[in-house]
């Protein structure tokens, strides 16, 4: 093909030089015609090679079909065979780049997203705060020895049995007894007074332990030492059989009873420092209709009007006198 194409050009190139002399030859004015005669004769006998410029020209992609189909306009263009790679799966690591795999390597169950949110564990719902489990209330008492050995200890057991401030039960013992039974009494005197029926096995006197109706000052029929005189007698009407040392009626004791079932199982009386204690408390509150949530401490209006309920009347300083002993608590 290169030995055609050189062939061609110089045969051009020798045409171009030929009429390119005889050009400026038939110009000349002096040359003579016989000359030129001769020279276009020569020239006309000169023969150059035949070959078809046609074939040299045509582009020609594919050897073994027609480039053209004939009446269609269309052509195919040439296929190109691509080269074959190999799958990731069998590269070496001598097939590795440098800086690492040639393809990247793609889980294909996990499908990519345009932004990745982190993962966070979901936020608990707030929920509400638990309720405080109710203290359960104590066991009730089926001994005839009570609770407590000493007067502070039977004040905070009837608290919590009761919801009715232990200084209120100091205030308002202070106040009715306190001259014969001081807070500090000695545990033997008070273990003594605090057993139910000490009145009737003579282990306690009806005197001391506050067992005579404080109205006629008599120690009752039903004690070893009945119609012993404790004290002078109190004209203020009709007795009602006030003892104990918060100085409870007889009416106030059978009112409380049937509240204190579940508190104390068997025989309950108001001379026992525990019983006369539990029955102060409950009249108490049923005295004021809404007595105060808090269980140790009362405010002094709610204070005063449980000693005006108590006393019958604020007269001889009574209100203020409890008030002042509840503040010394």
């Amino acid at each position: 093909m290169f030995n055609h194409r050189f062939r061609i050009i110089v045969s051009i190139a020798i045409a171009f030089i030929i009429v390119n002399i005889y050009g400026r030859l038939s110009t000349t004015p002096f040359i003579k015609k016989n000359i030129m005669a001769e020279t276009k004769n020569l020239l006309s006998k000169i023969k150059f090679p035949s070959f078809n410029l046609s074939k040299l020209f045509t582009l020609k992609f594919n050897q073994e079909n027609d480039n053209f189909k004939n009446n269609s306009g269309s052509f195919y263009l040439p296929t190109v065979q691509p080269t074959p790679t190999l799958p990731v799966a069998v590269l070496t690591k001598a097939s590795l780049t440098p800086t690492g795999l040639r393809y990247p390597t793609i889980n294909p169950s996990i499908r990519p997203s345009a932004t990745s949110a982190p993962q966070s564990t979901p936020t608990p719902k707030p929920t509400k705060p638990p309720k405080p489990t109710p203290t359960p209330l104590a066991p009730a008492i089926t001994s005839s020895i009570r609770p407590g050995s000493t007067l502070k200890e039977i004040y905070e057991d009837v608290q919590d049995r009761m919801c009715v401030p232990a200084a209120l039960l100091y205030a308002f013992q202070q106040a009715e007894t306190g001259a014969w039974w001081p807070v500090n009494s000695a545990s033997s005197k008070v273990k003594t007074y605090n057993k139910y029926g000490w009145w009737i096995d003579g282990s306690g006197s009806s005197c001391t332990g506050m067992g005579y109706h404080t109205q006629t000052g008599i120690v009752p029929s039903d004690a070893v030492d009945a119609g012993t005189v404790c004290q002078n007698p109190i004209p203020s009407g009709a007795d009602q059989a006030i003892m104990g040392l918060w100085q409870i009626s007889k009416y106030e004791e059978d009112v409380a009873k049937k509240y204190m079932t579940k508190i104390i199982k068997g025989n309950i009386d108001r001379r026992v420092i525990f019983d006369n204690a539990i029955i102060f408390a409950i009249i108490t509150k049923n005295r004021l209709g809404s007595p105060p949530k808090n269980c140790s401490d009362w405010p002094a209006d709610a204070i005063k009007t449980a000693a005006e309920k108590h006393y019958g009347t604020c007269g001889d300083n009574y209100c203020n006198k409890v008030l002042n002993y509840y503040k010394q608590y």
